[in-house]
């Protein structure tokens, strides 16, 4: 399944006036062996939360129609939690009143929570694919080009270019030094070793197309380069204006597994000088009266016109606000006279808004999102 934003804007259209469910959990692998594994224990104590709160409802036929999806969900809930289950992200999202089910899995940790809302609650789901978005991996060697996708934790081999060269031909010539030494000419072993040099360039340079179609292909948002520096130079020159980052490591024999991990530091760096660029791109853009604003008042605005093309928000950032009749929403400074639902969860609201417009969404991680701190850690990029 292809989690990215067409998903997203696919999961917040999942509605239900009675409830929607939805579930999220971390399975720790180091707990397999438990028979009841310690992120079991946590869901079900969020289960029992929801449980007593619609036991509260005065309304029989809504709280008899949610505890019962509940318990036809047990089967379900039971997999989820089950360590013999692949992913370490999962979640469930289920309607209470069409029986509509969604799993997912990811390979890559998700806050622990269990929401009953009129929709899909995706914010978990967000924040943990924000931190994990697809990025490629390139391992650049003598004997070639080899790709790996790397996407929500799980890594995987998509394409090798091999370094094929027929010398077969080619006269490497050794022979008496000047003079009649005995000494191995060494130049005919130097010209040699350039033309193989040559060659080796001139297929890196060939090679960067090819490269450039897989990262529009696979939506890469970061790109590593990662070998010898004299080999990435020439193919990050040949990929230019693509932006990638060099890393100086050897882990072209490593699996596709290992070599993610040998490298997350450099690519969780990646997508922390990412996102500060986009953070700064939109204060630039707000400074200088363009197509940026900044803060929750003015970002809720424009959200609520339709003009939000990219809305940014801090990942621990927390808000609460309003809701009018007529979806529109509001922080703490609603108009005057205006009929309005408190909304205890803004950030969900916000993110709703912007995939029901189209928008795209970034989370911001801690670092990026301190310039911010003054707005209320919400940032936007508009269409007009």
């Amino acid at each position: 399944m292809e989690y990215d934003q067409t998903f997203l804007r696919d999961l917040v259209s999942m509605k239900d006036e009675v409830g929607v469910v939805s579930l999220y959990t971390t399975a720790d692998p180091t707990e397999e062996a438990s028979a009841r594994p310690a992120w079991g224990i946590r869901l079900r104590n969020e289960l029992s939360a929801i449980r007593e709160q619609v036991a509260s409802w005065p309304d029989r036929d809504r709280r008899t129609a949610v505890l019962s999806r509940l318990e036809e969900l047990e089967p379900d809930i039971r997999d989820l939690v089950d360590a013999a289950e692949s992913g370490i992200g999962r979640a469930l999202f289920a309607a209470v009143s069409d029986g509509e089910l969604r799993k997912i899995s990811l390979q890559v940790p998700i806050q622990d929570c269990a929401v009953l809302e009129s929709t899909a609650y995706v914010r978990p789901l967000v924040t943990a694919m924000a931190t994990s978005a697809p990025a490629g991996l390139v391992l650049v060697s003598r004997d070639g080009v080899r790709l790996i996708d790397y996407r929500y934790g799980a890594a995987e081999d998509v394409a090798r270019i091999a370094f094929d060269l027929d010398t077969e031909d080619w006269r490497q010539m050794r022979g008496p030094g000047p003079g009649g030494t005995t000494q191995t000419d060494s130049t005919q072993v130097d010209r040699y070793q350039r033309r193989i040099d040559d060659h080796l360039r001139r297929f890196m340079i060939g090679a960067a197309p090819k490269v450039g179609r897989r990262v529009a292909a696979l939506s890469w948002t970061d790109v590593l380069l990662i070998g010898d520096p004299a080999l990435t130079e020439i193919l990050a020159g040949a990929m230019h204006p693509t932006q990638v980052v060099q890393v100086d490591a050897i882990v072209d024999t490593l699996s596709a597994v290992e070599a993610a991990k040998h490298v997350a530091a450099e690519l969780s760096a990646a997508r922390e000088r990412r996102d500060a660029a986009l953070v700064a791109r939109v204060q630039d853009a707000a400074l200088s009266g363009g197509k940026g604003v900044l803060g929750l008042n003015q970002t809720l605005a424009l959200l609520n016109e339709g003009r939000v093309d990219h809305l940014l928000l801090d990942e621990n950032g927390r808000w609460t606000g309003a809701r009018g009749a007529d979806g529109f929403l509001y922080d703490d400074q609603t108009p005057q006279s205006m009929v309005v639902e408190q909304e205890p969860d803004l950030g969900e609201r916000m993110i709703e808004a912007a995939l029901d417009n189209g928008a795209r969404l970034t989370i911001l991680g801690t670092e990026a999102a301190r310039p911010l701190a003054a707005h209320k850690g919400v940032a936007a990029l508009l269409r007009w």
